[in-house]
């Protein structure tokens, strides 16, 4: 596990004065440990420590070369170090080791927003919502930005396109960043966009509902998909239907607002069927894309690979690491507690990849393992 070193060491010590007796790069180390262990308190990481106190002085003193006075930092250490911890200097060394090891780190961007319930409930004027642009393909967290409001949502998610490197790439975003600055914003970065599109555009929905109902413009659309898929106790059936370059059909149809959105080269309509096998239930669901892509099945993976972020990031943070019970609120605290269990989350789910096993159960087999066990993992 030298990509996890690698992280900790570009986060430079930034506390000041000669009573420091744990160097940050050993409190992020028992932290990121306890946390790969899902354990997700202060005084987790102190209780593991002190449980791991023998083999954390070897590990550390391989890794470092230093002796340290101590091994067992108390939980009140840990809080006042992510308190006071930038959140930015975090997350970029975080990104930079991403961006020099993954060459594929630009392929697919999703954009997503989610609240942190517990800190909510707790300070509601707190920087509480978290919107994250999340790699589909390696399951990471490049960057984020926190705001205090839901409805602050599309100037955060504006802000956090400036913070990254999308030339090359395709962004997907739900429909509330459908909107046609954020489009624009995308490709002067030179990255391609795949936009959801509901009532907050009304006349883009009206116009591309116009295409796709009647018979009129049938044998301009492409269909991809549309094959019955088995899984979770359900059957589902996606179909997306597309028009390219929809704009020369300008004559015949009406094209006042889809002309306003920058580099739009294509337009689509998915159908999602599901039945529950077990109640016979199901749900019939339409929705409607905008892109600058020119190929329907590029759009087809990536809508469906939008998901991911929420399957994989966003239910993963809720459900299995309790990330909305969390309490922590003070200065950084709560948005460097929620960088850091992305990161420990990206390296578990790398080992749950190699390893075969289920999420959780790879967080229970990492809880008993020594800290110098757990960092020799290859991955």
């Amino acid at each position: 596990m030298n990509n996890l070193l690698s992280v900790i060491s570009l986060i430079p010590e930034f506390r000041k004065g000669n009573h420091l007796v744990y160097p940050i790069d050993y409190l992020l180390l028992v932290a990121f440990c306890t946390m790969m262990c899902n354990q997700t308190s202060w005084h987790a990481m102190e209780d593991y420590a002190e449980i791991h106190q023998k083999d954390l002085r070897k590990l550390y003193f391989k890794i470092s070369g230093k002796v340290l006075r101590r091994y067992t930092p108390s939980h009140d250490v840990f809080c006042a170090v992510f308190q006071t911890l930038s959140p930015v200097t975090f997350q970029n060394a975080f990104k930079s080791w991403l961006l020099e090891v993954y060459s594929s780190v630009g392929e697919h961007i999703c954009i997503d927003g989610k609240t942190m319930r517990g800190v909510k409930k707790m300070e509601p004027d707190a920087d509480c919502h978290t919107v994250t642009a999340y790699l589909s393909k390696i399951h990471a967290s490049l960057d984020q930005v926190f705001i205090s409001k839901k409805s602050n949502e599309v100037n955060a998610i504006k802000e956090l396109l400036a913070l990254i490197d999308i030339e090359g790439a395709t962004v997907t975003i739900d429909a509330i960043g459908t909107q046609r600055k954020i489009a624009e914003q995308i490709v002067s970065q030179g990255g391609d966009y795949i936009l959801c599109v509901k009532d907050n555009q009304k006349g883009t929905k009206i116009e591309l509902e116009g295409f796709f109902e009647g018979k009129y413009y049938n044998s301009e659309i492409i269909t991809t998909g549309g094959d019955p898929e088995f899984g979770h106790g359900r059957i589902e059936t996606r179909k997306l239907r597309s028009i390219v370059d929809p704009m020369r059909l300008d004559d015949t149809a009406v094209t006042i607002s889809l002309k306003e959105w920058s580099g739009l080269r294509s337009v689509h309509q998915l159908r999602r069927v599901r039945i529950d096998k077990k109640q016979g239930e199901g749900s019939n669901e339409l929705s409607y894309y905008i892109s600058s892509l020119s190929d329907p099945g590029k759009v087809f993976d990536l809508i469906r690979a939008h998901w991911s972020i929420e399957n994989h990031l966003h239910h993963t943070l809720d459900v299995v690491m309790f990330e909305d019970r969390q309490l922590k609120r003070k200065d950084n605290e709560a948005k460097n507690f929620n960088i850091m269990s992305k990161i420990a989350l990206f390296f578990v789910d790398k080992m749950k990849e190699k390893s075969g096993k289920r999420l959780i159960t790879q967080f229970r087999t990492n809880a008993t393992l020594k800290p110098s066990e757990l960092l020799s993992i290859k991955l």
